[in-house]
């Protein structure tokens, strides 16, 4: 009889190491997430959020937290600061690696597979810590239903296990959505980082069917009535934009770029 007791407590024991496996740990989390704070040449602060890769100080994060470095130092979850060294980045993909000279750091595993509707957790360098779905799972991305806040770009996107499905980019404010990127597309980081970005050049596009879309039309409606003057202002140059390609004043790429740009500088994403 005790020998079968012995035996039920130890697969207890080895059944309750599983369901601790399936529990997100967030100070686990925790470790392998960094802030990271970028000077300008305006000497303007930008924060954002990086995820070690390696023990020996591979870090990766957006790409657009660092376009516009003079300088990028990156925090721990114990407050030590290190000076980062900016690698390859990936324009297309908005990703970029940044390196730290440390040595048997705690760093994040990669995740196998994403399935649709799984639960995620998201990590930003100041501790918000949130909790969502995959709500789109494609081959390179996905897209969750969380409105993520600001300086949360760059940072993880885990799963149950505490692994790595995606890095967050950026959010849509239309749709209370966020885009993440896959590590499957970290093998495109082989860029070298340009400081001065080159002009668009001329082109002949003046597409405007993006300012045509009904779906999007009628988010638009509803958040006009908004008291954000932030969202006030975003709608605004939305709709000038859209008269100014009409117009031809301005190219459909043209006034993405300003679009973009705006979008940073009022929601920091």
């Amino acid at each position: 009889m005790k020998q079968l007791l012995y035996i039920l407590l130890f697969f207890n024991i080895l059944n309750a190491d599983k369901v601790q496996q399936n529990i997100f740990n967030p100070q686990q989390a925790q470790t392998i997430t960094y802030k990271v704070k970028v000077t300008d040449d305006n000497n303007q602060i930008v924060l954002g959020t990086a995820v070690a890769l390696s023990s020996d100080g591979k870090l990766i994060t957006a790409y657009h937290v660092i376009d516009t470095q003079k300088n990028i130092t990156v925090i721990n979850n114990k407050g030590i600061s290190y000076k980062a060294k900016l690698g390859k980045v990936s324009l297309k993909n908005d990703l970029a690696y940044l390196y730290i000279d440390a040595k048997n750091i705690p760093f994040v595993k990669l995740a196998n597979k994403t399935v649709l509707g799984e639960n995620i957790y998201i990590l930003s360098y100041d501790n918000l810590l949130l909790k969502g779905i995959v709500s789109k799972n494609n081959k390179k991305n996905i897209i969750v239903n969380l409105d993520t806040k600001e300086g949360t770009s760059g940072g993880g996107v885990f799963n149950k296990n505490n692994e790595l499905i995606a890095i967050l980019l950026n959010e849509d404010i239309l749709t209370k959505t966020s885009y993440a990127v896959k590590p499957i597309m970290f093998k495109e980081i082989n860029e070298t980082f340009l400081h001065e970005k080159k002009m668009l050049s001329r082109s002949n596009n003046y597409d405007t069917s993006y300012c045509e879309n009904k779906d999007d039309l009628k988010v638009w409606a509803k958040i006009a009535k908004s008291d954000n003057l932030k969202i006030q202002e975003y709608h605004a140059l939305f709709i000038g934009l859209c008269k100014k390609v009409k117009n031809h004043d301005l190219t459909t790429d043209e006034a993405q770029v300003i679009f973009e740009n705006a979008k940073k500088r009022l929601f920091n994403k």
